[in-house]
């Protein structure tokens, strides 16, 4: 049951005329700090943290919880990621369907003045309403950077860099702390040849199995 609260949260890991967002490849790293009520409140521990690496058209979301580093790599045109897990006795990369688990609407935007200087850089304002929440708050982002390379909030016209979205019963938020334009190597995005691909259903029931 604990490998299936994790692969959802990662899942989750994602209206007036606001500009078109930027759709141009990009090469780089970010990190996000996350806080949450469950979060551990020490700075150190490295599950209030989260690592986005970018490059052209594919994605890789490092994410630490308590069972261990859990990644998640997605190639953007063919809609296909897998969830890369070491569960002790085997490793495995499980197959998923990204888009089919979009917010289909669930967010609506509203244009708002003002910027805000995130991790060294400009970040644009944008007040967004969460229609299942019934709540709007606001959120910065990069216009100069794609949505494509973030599974949070659809729609939304460029990178978040300061944000929360609703997951499992909590709010979660995540702010930007750390943004690097560089090159990265391609071998991130690779599965390692160690991991055996399964799907989800295959994988829940390797989760009925051990209960």
């Amino acid at each position: 049951m604990r490998y299936f609260i994790f692969v959802t949260v990662l899942l989750s890991i994602f209206s007036c005329s606001l500009p078109k967002s930027h759709n141009e490849d990009f090469q780089g790293k970010a990190i996000y700090k996350i806080s949450s009520p469950i979060n551990n409140p020490h700075a150190q521990d490295s599950s209030n943290y989260q690592v986005v690496y970018m490059m052209d058209s594919m994605l890789r979301i490092d994410s630490y919880t308590p069972i261990g580093k859990q990644k998640y790599i997605k190639h953007i045109p063919r809609n296909r990621a897998y969830i890369l897990m070491d569960l002790g006795h085997q490793k495995v990369a499980i197959q998923t369907i990204p888009d089919s688990i979009g917010n289909n609407g669930k967010y609506t935007y509203k244009n708002k003045m003002g910027s805000d200087e995130i991790a060294g850089r400009k970040a644009k304002r944008v007040k967004v309403t969460d229609h299942d929440q019934d709540t709007t708050f606001v959120v910065n982002y990069f216009p100069e950077v794609s949505p494509k390379y973030s599974n949070a909030l659809d729609g939304l016209p460029g990178l978040p860099v300061k944000y929360s979205i609703y997951s499992s019963g909590i709010w979660i938020s995540y702010e930007l702390i750390e943004f690097e334009e560089r090159q990265i190597d391609r071998d991130y995005f690779g599965i390692p040849s160690d991991h055996d691909i399964i799907t989800l259903d295959q994988f829940m029931e390797m989760l009925q199995k051990e209960n």
